[in-house]
């Protein structure tokens, strides 16, 4: 009985830690629901959570991933961005993020995308804004994908549970 409040006081600080990691860039957000769902499955003997389970919150996550990386630079190809600007934001992103956190992110991905798109495209300055603007609107839709698809895999663990105990 101990065992199994402890397990749901982990799996529960994981999803939410993850949940906090799908806006917080500096956390593995779906990874670590995934985590917490295989944690949950491995001592439980897997009777609730089965592989089908596990294998669609690992394409989930996975997916989640790819399209956290992918937001950003799409966003800013949308808005006209060329090869400079798009590399740039993704660049400036990273570089952004290692030195002021999110608000360095933020900036990060502006500038980024702003910068290499006057220097190396010979852009003007309306169409190099245009470039920062879409990179972190790419960047803010990809996150909240990233959180949607976390409270989906909630749901997808607390579903599996319940269809469990409903045999």
């Amino acid at each position: 009985m101990l065992w199994q409040i402890i397990l749901w006081i982990f799996v529960i600080a994981l999803f939410l830690i993850g949940l906090a990691g799908t806006i917080l860039p500096a956390l593995p957000g779906n990874i670590l629901i995934f985590a917490g769902t295989l944690v949950y499955g491995i001592c439980t003997g897997f009777e609730k959570v089965t592989f089908w389970v596990l294998a669609a919150l690992a394409g989930i996550s996975i997916g989640a991933q790819v399209l956290d990386y992918a937001a950003g630079a799409y966003g800013a190809k949308r808005f006209g961005a060329t090869k400079y600007g798009m590399w740039g934001a993704i660049i400036g992103g990273v570089v952004g993020l290692l030195i002021l956190n999110i608000a360095g992110l933020v900036l990060g991905l502006f500038l980024g995308g702003v910068i290499p798109e006057l220097v190396f495209a010979g852009r003007s300055l309306k169409g190099a804004l245009s470039t920062g603007w879409g990179s972190l609107l790419g960047f803010l839709g990809g996150t909240l994908m990233k959180f949607i698809l976390g409270l989906i895999m909630i749901g997808i663990f607390f579903a599996a549970l319940a269809s469990c105990s409903m045999r």
